[in-house]
């Protein structure tokens, strides 16, 4: 009877699968014809539609990239032991990063200059939700590739987390010298790729993707010595986001609080209205610039008193209070 049930075990089925999720890895881990011009292609429709700010065309960018190839092969290759695919990996993301900012580059030196779109905007500030969502779709495309019948969620996969679109924006921001968002689409770009190596690391290696280039199984020791460098980088991108987000929740309290202030501060005044705040700062001091519609100035004694009820900015600087005048004509009707 224990003969009879050990044959139906479907050993060499799973060993066929994991065969030929290998194969599919790695043919897409190349830098060659088809994942140069797909690249190209999906730089050029990203580009074009990031300066139009269409978030349908921009996924379609994303559909025809083939970036997440070569950061599977290097998800495999860690953890089967696969010096040779790896650089090989390494060598096809390096240039395919490189493809996609420096076509980016061009087309921004080509593209009319105008203000940055919320498509863009949206790519230069990385989240710690950013980093869960390529995480998962890292373990997710592992999966895919290990289970046939889910090849498939690849396509949503690459819509989930891209990369070509922030690459793309780097170059576009590079080419007009705005460095500052170019270096947080970049941030976003690297947030992306390590997240969905680790991913497709951990995933391959439940799935028994485990040194099957070094002549036998390898042990998990082991395998977390060749993730070490990946875990490393995973732990400190998630401190710094935590960091960043931790930030970001402080300026957005602080942005309400001194909106709730100045309303609060013009009721008294009804013929006045807060038309736009904006923040900025000068002399390393935090200044506040708020826009009115008035049909007279405000003094300087206004601006002053008003200024000393605004609450301290994140950092506890006392902020410095601006009023921009636009004015406006107030007609009532007659007796």
């Amino acid at each position: 009877m224990r003969h009879i049930a050990a044959s139906h075990l479907p050993v060499p089925a799973v060993n066929d699968s994991i065969t030929l999720g290998r194969e599919t890895i790695r043919q897409g881990a190349g830098f060659d014809r088809p994942f140069i011009l797909s690249n190209l292609a999906a730089t050029v429709i990203a580009c074009a539609r990031l300066l139009g700010d269409s978030s349908a065309t921009v996924i379609g960018a994303m559909l025809v990239a083939t970036l997440m190839g070569p950061i599977m092969g290097i998800g495999l290759a860690l953890v089967d032991f696969d010096d040779r695919l790896l650089g090989r990996s390494l060598a096809a993301l390096a240039g395919g990063a490189l493809l996609v900012l420096a076509t980016g580059l061009l087309f921004g030196r080509f593209a009319p200059d105008a203000a940055p779109t919320h498509e863009m905007l949206a790519r230069t500030s990385p989240r710690v939700l950013d980093l869960i969502v390529a995480l998962a779709s890292g373990a997710i495309c592992a999966y895919a590739v290990a289970s046939p019948r889910l090849s498939a969620a690849i396509v949503g996969v690459s819509i989930a987390v891209a990369l070509v679109p922030p690459l793309a924006t780097a170059g576009l921001f590079a080419a007009h010298a705005q460095w500052d968002f170019a270096r947080g689409a970049l941030r976003l770009a690297f947030v992306n790729m390590v997240a969905i190596q680790v991913g497709a690391s951990v995933v391959l290696w439940l799935c028994g993707y485990r040194g099957g280039r070094s002549g036998g199984p390898a042990k998990l020791t082991s395998a977390l010595r060749r993730e070490a460098l990946s875990i490393a980088l995973m732990l400190g991108l998630v401190a710094i986001l935590a960091r960043h987000e931790v930030d970001l929740l402080a300026q957005q309290r602080y942005e309400a609080a001194v909106r709730e202030t100045l309303v609060a501060a013009l009721t008294p005044r009804p013929e006045v209205r807060l038309a736009d705040l904006l923040f900025t700062q000068q002399d390393g001091r935090p200044v506040v610039i708020a826009v009115v519609r008035s049909p007279a100035r405000f003094t300087s004694a206004e601006v002053r008193a008003i200024g000393e009820k605004l609450p301290h900015a994140p950092d506890g600087m006392t902020p410095r209070l601006r009023v921009r005048h636009v004015e406006v004509d107030i007609e009532t009707e007659g007796p």
